[in-house]
């Protein structure tokens, strides 16, 4: 016998959970932006970031903000996946991944995988066909 939903009037907002996620997900990928900004202009540190990794962070800000306003959000998805990656794995490289750093990894990569999957959702310029 199958069971009822509690709740059935909550799943018709169900199209605001990629707008959620897209939203929260790109704030993340904006805040690494500013906070890399913000430690090479405003503190003592002067970071030397190479050109290639100048151009990841580039493209990381252009995919996230894409995200954000709905924009070839299937695209940004694929770019910002391929990026984490390989954060992942140069961070790897450097210093061994702990446990917890790993496991957030996989949270962000199940988040934008989802999106992937269900598009833009809701105040998207990118609409589902």
């Amino acid at each position: 016998m199958p069971i009822l939903n509690p709740l059935p009037e909550l799943l018709a907002l169900s199209f605001l959970a990629p707008l959620l996620l897209r939203i929260i997900i790109g704030a993340y990928f904006l805040e690494q932006f500013l906070t890399i900004v913000y430690a090479k202009y405003f503190t003592q540190e002067n970071l030397k970031i190479k050109n290639t990794f100048k151009y990841l962070i580039g493209i990381k800000t252009i995919s996230a903000l894409a995200l954000v306003i709905g924009f070839y959000t299937q695209i940004a998805v694929l770019i910002l996946i391929a990026l984490t990656i390989i954060d992942m794995l140069m961070e790897h490289k450097v210093k061994k991944l702990k446990n917890i750093k790993l496991q957030f990894y996989i949270f962000i990569l199940a988040i934008l995988l989802s999106l992937l999957v269900t598009g833009a959702g809701f105040f998207a310029i990118d609409l589902p066909l």
